[in-house]
């Protein structure tokens, strides 16, 4: 009777083959991680802008320096203030700081 050789290069290829799926699946979580982290950063920026716009469209802008916190789904800070000719307007939430400012 012959013994047949196969079985172990059935087992090595079967090994081979689930490695390389483990790695296609673990970098494809990678990418969808690192996508959906800036994904957030960047709804985040988009939430902070739309609060400063909406701040801006209700303010008059005068010499006077103007502070406040307001609530959305965060607590922004909002600054108003001229200086040299140029209206300016800030907010801040955590870290994240964004200015504008405005020339006539």
């Amino acid at each position: 009777m012959k013994k047949s050789l196969n079985s172990g290069f059935i087992l090595a290829e079967s090994l081979i083959g689930f490695g390389v799926l483990a790695t296609c699946v673990l970098l494809f979580l990678a990418m969808q991680t690192a996508s959906l982290t800036q994904s957030a950063a960047l709804q985040e920026k988009a939430q902070m802008l739309r609060v400063l716009y909406e701040e801006v469209q209700n303010h008059s802008f005068d010499a006077s320096t103007i502070t406040y916190t307001t609530q959305r789904q965060t607590v922004y800070q909002v600054r108003f203030w001229q200086a040299a000719q140029h209206q300016q307007a800030r907010i801040q939430s955590g870290e994240q700081l964004w200015e504008i400012v405005y020339e006539e």
